[in-house]
């Protein structure tokens, strides 16, 4: 694996970027997103078909439609509304509601240098995180990481990929849409499955470790380490 060839970063969000718990993130999320559809007494109802509609867009395996369309459409009937008054009410939630979470997450610390070495070191960025959330929360939470004036080239949203995480064409996606082969891109990642599975489309994996932490393992990992261990290994073979 040679940075020489490589132009692209492909860098996760969650756990990668941004420091978050995702099980507790979504223990609050789910609840507060449920208020906005029925009254109190239906939250376990609907938090059960919110989650069940999320898990039909992870297993998303056609590629036919987008999987904002898997979920809408499998979670609306629930709520006794059409798909698109399903987004409508999202969007509201998403500008009215969804900053209450900002107290679950916090900036990695070394997130923020990694992305300015690589750009400056003339690389092209991809926020590459699992599109089971529509762009607008994805665009908030990358503003909680600190990286809301980065120019990535593509934010994989729920609007825009066919798959989710871990399936090859998810990353083939990705490709396609940057107009890349292979072997120009890196995908940087926490989740040894989630993340290192773009090694199914060809793609170099590293993956993302803390410092002090227990090292991960995977199959998939061509290489792993810290962000700023990235960095370096960057600059020095650029």
């Amino acid at each position: 694996m040679s940075p020489r060839r490589i132009t692209t970063l492909l860098l996760d969000l969650d756990g990668t970027l941004l420091d978050v718990e995702i099980g507790a993130f979504l223990e609050v999320f789910y609840p507060l997103a449920a208020a906005r559809f029925g009254a109190p007494g239906e939250a376990r109802r609907i938090i059960r078909a919110m989650a069940c509609a999320a898990r039909l867009m992870m297993q998303a395996r056609t590629g036919a439609r987008t999987v904002d369309h898997v979920f809408l459409e499998a979670f609306a009937p629930a709520v006794g509304a059409t798909p698109e008054e399903v987004r409508e009410t999202f969007a509201a939630f998403y500008r009215e509601d969804f900053e209450r979470l900002r107290r679950l997450v916090r900036p990695l610390a070394e997130a923020r240098p990694l992305v300015e070495r690589a750009l400056e070191l003339g690389f092209e960025l991809v926020l590459a995180t699992n599109p089971v959330f529509f762009l607008e929360p994805i665009r908030r939470r990358a503003r909680w990481a600190g990286l809301a004036d980065v120019p990535f080239a593509l934010v994989t949203g729920a609007e825009i990929m066919r798959w989710t995480k871990p399936h090859a064409g998810y990353y083939e996606q990705i490709l396609e849409l940057v107009r890349r082969r292979p072997e120009q891109c890196l995908m940087v990642g926490d989740d040894p499955r989630l993340d290192m599975a773009a090694k199914q489309a060809g793609i170099a994996t590293w993956l993302a470790v803390r410092e002090g932490e227990e090292p991960k393992e995977s199959p998939l990992a061509d290489r792993r380490g810290t962000l700023a261990e990235l960095a370096a290994w960057l600059e020095r073979n650029r």
